[in-house]
């Protein structure tokens, strides 16, 4: 196989991407090692099994205030966050493509959950640090099983439409947001993450996802 001057763009294209996103996660994994991205004390919350987790992710999309409040202080539910969020991405691409997208859409959805809760950071958190950050990171992470249904029929804006609201119910409790200062925060967020989307989109991530005109 020859490498023409495209592919080899394409190919820079999607290391730095990959490259990018492990950096991401070798960070949070440094942070939340050192106890500093803890919401209240660290103690009383010790690690789960997944199951355990699985339920809370359950309760989280189900607005349940008293789980959000579990997950935003319990550092142990990032990893699993993480995992449900990136395969609701693959799951979401699998029947219209092949397994390489499949694994580069779950690196892209990974970072369009930092990219997301960094946009609404920096709206409602202004005056919030890092553990706020993370705690709603943690939260919004776990929305990540909602994109499972993305392989049903028109599931997928169901589901971008549900996760939206429960980071509009997460943004209330973690920043203490009204409800119309939450909500407005929310949908600038997403109206941010998806032009950055249709940008990559029309680029490099369009050509790999067999998008015509990208």
């Amino acid at each position: 196989m020859h490498l023409t001057f495209k592919n080899t763009r394409r190919i820079w294209y999607y290391s730095q991407i990959c490259c990018g996103l492990v950096h991401l996660r070798m960070w949070v994994r440094t942070c939340e090692s050192t106890g500093r991205l803890v919401m209240e004390n660290p103690s009383q919350f010790e690690p789960q099994g997944t199951f355990h987790y699985f339920k809370l992710a359950v309760e989280v999309v189900k607005f349940n205030r008293r789980a959000m409040a579990e997950v935003a202080g319990d550092t142990s539910a990032m990893g699993f966050g993480i995992g449900v969020t990136a395969m609701g991405g693959a799951i979401a691409v699998l029947p219209h493509t092949n397994l390489v997208a499949s694994m580069v859409a779950a690196l892209c959805s990974v970072g369009s959950l930092f990219l997301f809760a960094g946009f609404l950071h920096l709206i409602a958190g202004r005056s919030k640090g890092k553990k706020e950050f993370m705690a709603f990171v943690r939260i919004f992470a776990l929305t990540g099983i909602i994109d499972w249904l993305a392989v049903l029929p028109l599931a997928g804006l169901l589901a971008t439409i549900w996760s939206v609201v429960v980071a509009i119910v997460a943004a209330e409790q973690i920043y203490g947001l009204p409800r119309g200062k939450a909500t407005l925060s929310a949908l600038f967020s997403v109206s941010a993450l998806w032009v950055v989307t249709l940008v990559l989109l029309a680029g490099p991530l369009g050509q790999l996802f067999e998008i015509p005109g990208s």
